[in-house]
């Protein structure tokens, strides 16, 4: 498995002409790592585009409502992050708290 793909091996894979990966990139702010003058996409990159390209020519979106699709999912990741944050806090609470009834037995 490939760590970075080209320009060329993302547009054969999201089934897009550069001209529009290009116009994406810019539109949605992405910012992409270069070496040289080339760009070199990761996995994460790839499915990002590849969501962006789902929701604008499967799901029939705007540029501004794959935007806003964007934020709303962004904005749920952030709420189910601190979600799982607070249960571990909670999991090792717990956990204290039997230690030290076992310690007592």
């Amino acid at each position: 498995m490939k760590l970075f793909y080209s320009t060329d091996e993302v547009c054969g894979h999201l089934g897009i002409p550069k001209t529009t990966l290009e116009y994406y990139l810019a539109e949605f702010k992405l910012n992409i790592r270069k070496a040289g003058r080339s760009r070199k996409f990761s996995h994460k990159d790839i499915e990002k585009l590849q969501r962006i390209v789902d929701l604008i020519h499967k799901e029939g979106y705007t540029l501004e409502g794959t935007k806003e699709q964007l934020r709303q999912k962004a904005k749920t990741e952030g709420e189910h992050e601190e979600v799982l944050a607070r249960l571990r806090e909670i999991r090792n609470s717990l956990v204290f708290l039997r230690d030290g009834i076992e310690s007592h037995n």
